[in-house]
């Protein structure tokens, strides 16, 4: 699973004037802007359907961009526009990594020792980034080293972490340069997943980024105001253009490195235009009216007006239980504001936090079934931990399942010592502190404030005095990331391919940047975040993929035992979008409908 980013649902919109869906006229068949040089010899070759060049694929974001640094992503808008568009891995993968199925993109090929410790990658030769310049191996071990830098905010770091030294350092795999087309991993113990670490490795240019690194200057780049030719890649797309709060332009990579079964160099279409999307009711009249040809997740309370568009030139595709989660989490962080020296938690409010039955209660108290049926309209299913029943590869069942139980809830929360000593219908603890939590969500998610209210109102109904507060989303991410200040915060995860336990270590280890209870941990502050730790581990030691399913369910159940997240609901999952558009297929996860869109043609 790629890194699990925050996931942010549509809310408002500004359309660019003249963005029309797929162009008036259909496909040119010639590609403007103009292919640049000859294909590379060792170009990739596709094997599918032949398509056309010429038009423009309009789809929606749902905010700005954060950024168009694609190390520092962390947002689901920015990752929307780059991820598999702009910028690409040593290795692809097929059907949109449901089911996973592994292939070679940027090497030809790959190696692996027996004893799974040796990873060497060879790559294609004659590639270019998308400014001209010859892609090879001193760019993958410098991207490699950037994501290693203590010093660069990326979650894609823990990817990589293998375990630790007795001082809290993390150890990484080893990298070297064989020669200018091959570089060798060498790691500490087997992993017969690393595949699943590569594919979470963004590539970016050494010639372009290697000096404002090593200056500290590297979060400085690719910045939305910087010039768009500054962001250069290896994806069939480069930035063009980006209007804040409007739109991001992409065109072709002129130098990309596919080929089509006729010796015709990809991508078929010349452009790539998102507009940016903050309110979702318009979305539907400007998908309806042809000025938008994709809507890759149609909302759980919208899929019923969306399906009835179905037929002529519109297809909805139901893909089943998304691998989306909600959560709410309480903040469990042990540590001290070294600003102002005090706590990031009241000691009061940690105390109750970090108390394994005050959450066990508060799951209790929240009516996931009620949730599913109101706010998700039906749409969606009840989850118990981070995996949804929607990966069917890594899926536990064998989780503690919390049905609502208010009494149950009331109960275990007088057990841990509060009771409602003045008659108000709140509950105090000992020392007098009515219990009273604010549980954030951001603003701009009117699905998520729903959810956060309608959690903080059974939360209510057992004497707990919770209020949702919706506040803007960079400020939350500052919170959960940085100022640690917040009592509760109701969000979500998009999981990306590929499924499986490399992709949420930011989230189970104890020291993940994503471990939102009580985030980057030099040493696991409990004793089930260390065996939680240990299982992690043992999962990539692990050469047999039986057990790695029995270890990674024991991840499962502890998570929903200890609950450092409350997990809710998952959605049920649709993709609509425009048949005039070939070789379209939509897929499980992220980005759905364009995993493969330097395959996707406008048709004539």
């Amino acid at each position: 699973m790629r890194n699990i980013i925050v996931a942010v649902v549509m809310t408002a919109m500004i359309v660019a004037a003249g963005c029309r869906g797929g162009g008036p006229a259909g496909a040119s068949g010639t590609p403007n802007p103009p292919f640049q040089g000859d294909p590379p010899q060792d170009a990739y070759s596709y094997s599918g359907e032949a398509g056309i060049y010429g038009g423009t694929l309009v789809l929606s974001v749902p905010d700005d961009p954060k950024t168009f640094n694609i190390v520092r992503v962390t947002d689901s808008a920015t990752a929307d526009v780059l991820w598999f568009h702009v910028f690409r891995c040593l290795v692809d993968y097929r059907n949109g990594g449901d089911p996973p199925d592994f292939d070679p993109g940027l090497c030809t090929k790959w190696e692996v020792s027996p004893d799974a410790k040796v990873w060497t990658f060879h790559l294609r030769r004659g590639v270019r980034w998308s400014d001209g310049e010859p892609f090879n191996a001193d760019d993958v071990v410098f991207t490699y080293d950037v994501i290693r830098d203590k010093n660069v905010d990326t979650a894609t770091r823990d990817v990589f972490i293998e375990g630790k030294e007795e001082n809290g350092a993390p150890i990484y795999p080893d990298l070297e340069k064989i020669d200018d087309y091959t570089v060798r991993f060498k790691l500490h113990s087997p992993n017969g997943s690393f595949l699943d670490s590569i594919y979470n490795l963004w590539l970016i240019p050494r010639h372009k980024w290697e000096q404002p690194w090593r200056t500290g200057r590297f979060a400085d780049a690719m910045q939305l105001n910087d010039d768009p030719s500054s962001v250069v890649s290896l994806g069939p797309f480069r930035v063009k253009e980006y209007v804040s709060g409007q739109r991001v332009v992409l065109e072709r990579n002129p130098y990309f490195w596919k080929v089509d079964t006729k010796g015709q160099r990809l991508p078929y279409l010349d452009r790539m235009v998102f507009v940016i999307v903050k309110d979702f009711n318009t979305i539907q009249s400007k998908f309806q009216a042809g000025e938008i040809d994709v809507m890759p997740r149609v909302r759980p309370q919208d899929y019923a007006l969306i399906k009835r568009m179905e037929g002529g030139d519109i297809k909805v595709e139901d893909i089943g239980v998304s691998y989306d989660t909600n959560w709410v989490v309480f903040n469990q962080n042990r540590g001290t504001n070294p600003k102002t020296h005090r706590p990031f938690v009241e000691k009061w409010k940690q105390r109750l936090f970090c108390d394994q039955k005050f959450r066990q209660a508060a799951s209790y108290a929240i009516d996931r079934e009620a949730l599913a049926n109101t706010v998700f309209s039906g749409r969606g299913v009840p989850i118990y931990s981070f995996i949804t029943p929607g990966d069917k590869t890594w899926f536990s069942d064998d989780i503690m399942k919390y049905p609502y139980d208010p009494a149950r809830a009331r109960q275990m929360l007088a057990e841990v010592g509060l009771k409602d000593t003045n008659g108000d219908g709140f509950l105090e603890d000992s020392e007098g502190h009515t219990v009273e939590i604010s549980i954030i969500t951001n603003a701009s998610n009117n699905q998520r404030v729903e959810t956060a209210g309608f959690v903080a109102k059974n939360l209510q109904d057992v004497g707990i005095k919770a209020t949702a507060v919706p506040i803007a989303f960079g400020v939350m991410v500052d919170k959960m990331q940085s100022t640690f200040d917040f009592d509760a915060m109701a969000l979500g995860w998009q999981p990306n391919p590929p499924p499986g336990p490399p992709g949420t270590k930011n989230i189970i280890l104890s020291s993940g940047l994503q471990h939102v209870c009580y985030p980057s941990q030099v040493q696991p502050a409990t004793e089930w975040e260390a065996r939680a730790d240990k299982l992690m581990q043992q999962i990539e030691s692990s050469p047999d993929q039986a057990e790695r399913h029995t270890l990674y369910a024991q991840v499962q159940r502890i998570w929903s035992e200890y609950l450092p997240e409350i997990n809710l609901v998952a959605p049920r999952e649709a993709v609509a979008y425009k048949t005039r558009f070939g070789n379209l297929r939509a897929a499980a996860l992220p980005p759905r409908a364009t995993w493969n869109c330097e395959e996707i043609y406008l048709k004539k």
